[in-house]
């Protein structure tokens, strides 16, 4: 493997300029690359100025990884996980298009240092992927497809709630039953780029006190491929290792000059109220846009952001374009909205003439740091000294704008400790109202003067708890769940944080009298039909969505895209027994049920009806007043984000998609008619319908009492990520949220129902072989390979139970006896039939609740005396094998059998 890859340090050039189009990396990108080679390992804090391409930190780490391949598995040290992390949701999504860039050219270029890049990068993993990319934005139940190898380099963009309840193994959103393997991934072979570090401290001390408790109980089987790095343009004074130990030698880089020197000469406008904050901001993007072709106009609510677009939209009409963006949108409308103006926004795109399109940005703190835009102007609502200069980082970004560009801070003198910045918003106006030019009332915020505040006008950070190994402890024990564990919050964002936000998803083939009238069985089977992903999903303000959902007022009255405290006592209409309340379902897989918003919590997933509206059909942002049906994205998200096909052939799905041509009530025929108006379509939706088009699969949503007046579902062929971009064409394969996963191989309760019987002999021979081949690659020692293996082998050999194989046979003793003494692992009842599965269930007398592993741990102490002699460590083989479905930890669970069963052999 060594002998076949000749990459050196001194390729990264080749490698930068053949992905990123003739673009040769700055100096310090070149520096670090070779610093981070030659010492095999990463500085702890990187002190890089706003606009000087911190992102290709992800490049920087994915060539580093190719390089290292090159050495024997036990010797790496290099983490072939690499997490940029920052709680921006749309830099989060700027950083996955990072990784999406890079796995286009690793997946099509022709490039010769870009091919052994690629073929190093494949040679890691057992399916031969060079590269994964994932978005970690919400906790979806079940949506876990970034979890499906431990050996597939990824690149993984992720706020820091997601990543950061992973390692703590509370993973948001994440089933008590596959929290350790999610904790396991984060937590090992991982590189965490922790980006703006000074919006993230808490995180970043939780960080630091992993890190030290990793080092005194770290099991010295594993290897230690764990690092985290703190990138910020305002790191602060730190003991760590900063690179560069001099910020004069990225100064002095004469690519760099235009962007670090371009002059922005910003006016402050003081006003008195929030009502005069949204007039005044908008009055001055209105004369800023007569000058200018690009504006920014960033504000500090979301509410406020709303009201400045809305008074924007009316006051200029056809000729000037008005974009809203905050990070209360679904995925995929933002890749839908950034890609209708990327050309003229973003960084590098831009083409600046004077027949350029004239175009407004309305904002919140979402642009502010790390989004890679580039404005002529911006009016700004006044903030922390630290928000103001990343900010105006957006402004000329790369400093092509000749001088010409200028802002103006709005600031409201009536409020003296605002909600989220506390007194630094007035501090820092005070202090730098002080440094105005006498002459010009301005202050230049491209000057190096401005690159250093007095620590008290930075935004207000927070300390995070110690992180007790005791803490860690109780956070382990999964199944059963402690009565009382630390709340994880406290240690991502600080004791002061607000409660954990609601992902709201929206689906046309429900409605308002569906949650009245239907089974709950019934709403659940109709959305596992398409499985939840965060691609559909908007993140919510935990009070927010509960006031939308009670139809109460003031839904997003103070909410910022920031971790900000609500205080619970302001949503004083929770009790009002006159409201109207819509239902939701919570989703959690079989045990989802409908809530009124009273009972939401913190992190649920809630499924509601497309008429319930909150979408504004212009923007795309969530906007409590706007009253349209919103689209469903069920099926484009099932494709993006798995590779997935499908079609629930429900009137209302077929009418938001423009098929209402399509028959509805045959399978075959839609199938028919899907493929012959394939070649019609554009973008995903031509994969798509050829997708389904040659697929042979259906199912069917049970629907009312009888369940015979539900809908039809097609299934297409699953498209692996390599097919899935082949299909799309190159436009929409770079901006759009491809997610490149496919299904995670690690079983959940439903894996032994996959419509497709295997052999428990060939199940447990292939189990064995995967964990043999991680084992090898990961660099695990003999020892605790030949463990893994055992377990592999032997996990499974409790479905011998003849009460387990008749419940695999749908509880028919006919089948059972047919088949002659196999033994299966897998039964070909289909997933979704919950029915089916629970009348095998009862005609096979297999005990309701019952644990196949906890039968595989019986047997393997039957044989004890057997087992022992092929193990190194018993107790891990037994803890491996009781534990492999996240129950047993610490304790199995109780379930008497009423007809046990003599020892099997």
């Amino acid at each position: 493997m060594g002998k076949r890859m000749n990459l050196s340090v001194g390729d990264f050039d080749a490698f930068h300029q053949a992905v990123h189009g003739g673009h040769a990396p700055f100096d310090w990108q070149r520096r670090l690359v070779r610093q981070v080679v030659a010492e095999r390992k990463w500085p702890r804090v990187l002190d890089l100025p706003t606009g000087s391409g911190k992102t290709t930190c992800i490049d920087i780490a994915v060539f580093a990884l190719a390089l290292d391949a090159a050495s024997p598995p036990r010797e790496r040290w290099c983490p072939r996980r690499i997490a940029m992390i920052v709680d921006r949701r749309v830099v989060v999504d700027q950083a996955a298009a990072r990784g999406r860039k890079l796995l286009a050219a690793l997946t099509s270029s022709s490039d010769p240092t870009v091919m052994k890049v690629r073929e190093a990068l494949a040679s890691l993993s057992e399916d031969n992927e060079p590269l994964g990319v994932f978005t970690l934005r919400g906790g979806i139940p079940k949506d876990d497809s970034w979890a499906r190898a431990p050996d597939q380099p990824l690149v993984i963009a992720s706020t820091v709630d997601q990543l950061g309840s992973r390692l703590l193994i509370q993973g948001y959103g994440v089933s008590q039953g596959m929290r350790p393997v999610h904790a396991a991934l984060a937590g090992n072979d991982i590189l965490i780029l922790l980006d703006e570090v000074h919006l993230s401290q808490p995180f970043k001390q939780t960080l630091e006190h992993l890190g030290t408790l990793r080092k005194r109980f770290g099991r010295a089987e594993l290897p230690r491929r764990f690092q985290f790095v703190f990138l910020s343009a305002t790191p602060g004074k730190s003991d760590d290792e900063t690179f560069p130990a001099d910020r004069q030698v990225i100064a002095s880089d004469p690519a760099l000059q235009p962007r670090l020197s371009a002059k922005k000469p910003a006016r402050i406008m003081d006003v008195s109220g929030r009502e005069k904050v949204a007039e005044q901001v908008a009055g001055e993007a209105c004369e800023l846009i007569k000058r200018h072709h690009v504006v920014a106009a960033v504000v500090n609510r979301v509410d406020t952001a709303l009201t400045v677009f809305a008074t924007l939209k009316k006051a200029l009409g056809v000729d000037t374009d008005v974009l809203l963006l905050t990070g209360r949108m679904r995925p995929l409308d933002r890749d839908d909205v950034l890609a209708t103006f990327r050309a003229r926004i973003m960084t590098g795109a831009r083409t600046r003439t004077a027949e350029e399109a004239k175009l407004i940005v309305v904002g919140t703190q979402c642009i502010e740091a790390g989004a890679d835009f580039d404005f002529d102007a911006m009016v700004t609502e006044s903030a922390s000294f630290d928000g103001l200069r990343q900010r105006f980082g957006r402004v000329d970004r790369i400093g092509e704008y000749n001088g010409k560009a200028e802002g103006v801070i709005v600031h409201d003198k009536d409020e003296k400790d605002d909600a989220i910045y506390e007194k630094t918003i007035t501090d820092t106006v005070k202090w730098l109202k002080a440094g105005l030019d006498k002459k010009h009332k301005t202050l230049d915020f491209g000057s190096q003067s401005l690159l250093d505040a007095p620590p008290e006008l930075l935004a207000p950070k927070q300390n995070a708890p110690t992180l007790l190994p005791a803490y860690l402890d109780l956070w382990s024990q999964t199944a059963p769940a402690p009565i009382a564990v630390p709340e994880p919050g406290l240690f991502l964002h600080g004791p002061q944080s607000g409660p954990e936000d609601v992902q709201v998803i929206w689906r046309a083939d429900l409605d308002q009298a569906a949650f009245e009238s239907q089974k709950p069985s019934d709403l659940v089977a109709a959305v596992a039909a398409v499985r939840p992903s965060s691609l559909e999903a908007i993140s919510l303000p935990f009070f927010a969505a509960r006031r939308w959902l009670a139809q109460t007022a003031g839904v997003l009255a103070g909410a910022a895209d920031l971790e900000v405290t609500t205080d619970e006592a302001q949503d004083n209409d929770r009790n009002d027994p006159d409201r109207n309340e819509r239902l939701a379902l919570r989703w959690r897989g079989d045990k989802s049920e409908i809530v009124n918003a009273s009972k939401i919590r913190p992190g649920d997933t809630l499924i509601v009806p497309s008429s319930y509206g909150g979408i504004d059909p212009v923007s795309k942002c969530f906007d409590p007043s706007a009253e349209e049906e919103v689209s469903d994205l069920a099926e484009r998200a099932s494709l993006m984000g798995r590779g997935r096909p499908l079609l629930r052939l429900h009137s209302r799905v077929l009418a938001g998609l423009d098929l209402t041509v399509i028959d509805g009530g045959d399978l075959e025929r839609a199938r028919n008619e899907l493929a012959m108006l394939a070649s019609g379509m554009n973008g995903w939706k031509a994969a798509w319908a050829r997708g389904l088009g040659a697929g042979r699969k259906g199912g069917f949503v049970p629907w009312g009492d009888g369940g015979s007046d539900g809908w039809a579902v097609l299934y297409g062929e699953r498209l692996n990520s390599k097919k899935l971009r082949d299909a799309i064409d190159s436009e929409e394969r770079e901006q759009a949220s491809m997610e490149n996963g496919v299904e995670s191989t690690t079983d959940d309760e439903d894996s032994a129902y996959i419509s497709l019987e295997v052999e428990l002999d060939a199940h447990s021979r292939h189990v064995e072989e995967r964990a043999r081949n991680y084992a090898m690659r990961l660099g695990l020692s003999d020892e605790l390979a030949r463990d893994l293996s055992l377990a592999a082998w032997l996990h499974d050999i409790g479905k011998a139970d003849r009460r387990f194989q008749l419940m695999l046979r749908g509880g028919s003793e006919v089948a059972y006896y047919r088949d002659e003494g196999r033994i299966l692992a897998k039964s070909g009842m289909a997933a979704g039939s919950k029915a089916e599965h629970q009348k095998a269930q009862q005609q096979s007398k297999y005990p309701r609740g019952a644990r196949h592993e906890v039968q595989s741990l019986a047997m393997i102490e039957a044989a004890h005396e057997q087992v022992a002699t092929k193990a190194h460590d018993l107790d891990l083989v037994m803890h491996l094998v009781a534990s492999h479905h996240g129950y047993c930890r610490p304790f199995a669970p109780a379930i008497e059998d009423l007809e046990p069963v003599g020892r099997i052999g």
